[in-house]
């Protein structure tokens, strides 16, 4: 079952804390062929933050991300469109592009640590703290 990785995600595998070690595995998991996908938008984000070196070092972090999930799921005109008309007042720009860009690819499921993805209807949130619930989106 195919399922987004949202770009805290990705920056966590290179920060230190508690999410660091979980969001690594999952990325593991994923380079070895579970179903994560993300798009350009989630991508650009963790980009932006490599260049802006605001929460450390982080050089090749988004290339290696790309490795990982190319290819990329598109930002399109209908995805566009169906994050301006979504009712999420909670989140922002960015945050309502990546829930259009799932429900326009048919991803039921959204790997975050962004809790305000809980608001949304027809979009499940996994918090990469939550072994249990990530062993059951892995198969295991």
């Amino acid at each position: 079952m195919a399922f987004f990785v949202d770009a805290n995600v990705v920056v966590y595998t290179a920060t230190g804390g508690a999410m660091r070690s979980a969001c690594a595995e999952l990325m593991d998991a994923i380079g070895e062929g579970a179903e994560g996908r993300t798009s350009t938008a989630a991508l650009e984000e963790v980009w932006h933050l490599e260049l802006s070196g605001r929460i450390g070092e982080l050089a090749g972090l988004t290339r290696t991300a790309y490795t990982v999930f190319t290819p990329l799921l598109a930002v399109t005109d209908e995805v566009v469109a169906r994050a301006l008309a979504l009712d999420a007042e909670t989140l922002g720009a960015n945050d309502r592009i990546h829930v259009a860009t799932c429900l326009e690819n048919g991803i039921g499921t959204i790997v975050s640590a962004d809790a305000d993805f809980d608001a949304v209807r027809g979009l499940r949130r996994v918090d990469p703290l939550d072994r249990r619930a990530l062993a059951r989106l892995l198969g295991g």
